[in-house]
């Protein structure tokens, strides 16, 4: 599965996160405020969103809120 990946300098409480670009190509984002260690964690996770469809579902919600 294809993706793109970016460093950027998030709050500290945010891990990280993807989304859509408008190509329809996921982009994972992760924060260059954290660790090596904790930012491959996160990219493992948001892979597994890409692998298992959760960003191409626009209903999907990971933290099962209403928005």
């Amino acid at each position: 599965m294809e993706y793109r990946l970016t460093l950027s300098n998030l709050p500290t409480s945010v891990r990280g996160y993807v989304y859509l670009e408008e190509d329809g190509v996921p982009r994972i984002v992760l924060n260059s405020n954290l660790t090596r260690e904790q930012n491959l964690l996160t990219l493992k996770h948001e892979v597994e969103h890409i692998e298992r469809g959760d960003v191409f579902d626009p209903t999907y919600n990971e933290y099962g809120t209403e928005e």
